[in-house]
């Protein structure tokens, strides 16, 4: 009786132990697909932004000669273009907490707490 206690019990350890390691492995899973997740958009955004960032200098140099022709003058289309990038960095600063600060936290919350979806609530 005492031995079939001992091996039952043996059992229960051994089973447990195989749970606890089966979550283990479970959360390394979770964790490697969310740095995985996290880590590849942050390539994707990255190598947007560098290319973006390409299409707007030269687009904004084209405008700024194509100004200077049209008002004949020299350097007033560049002197307009500046302004209108002052003008956006105003507004992008003053937007700054809905427009980066919400969407980013909001993000970070969806990639690890998936089934989270109101950053709000807890406001």
């Amino acid at each position: 009786m005492k031995e079939k206690l001992s091996e039952e019990i043996n059992e229960v350890k051994d089973d447990f132990e195989e749970y606890v390691n089966a979550r283990l492995d479970l959360a390394k899973l979770h964790a490697a697909e969310n740095l995985s997740r996290f880590f590849s958009g942050m390539i994707l955004k990255i190598g947007l932004f560098y290319l973006l960032f390409f299409v707007l200098l030269f687009s904004s140099l084209a405008i700024a000669f194509w100004l200077n022709h049209l008002f004949d003058g020299k350097g007033i289309g560049f002197f307009i273009v500046a302004g209108f990038y002052l003008i956006l960095a105003l507004v992008f600063l003053a937007l700054r907490k809905s427009l980066i600060q919400k969407p980013v936290i909001q993000s970070f919350i969806q990639l690890f707490f998936p089934k989270y979806t109101d950053y709000d609530e807890f406001k």
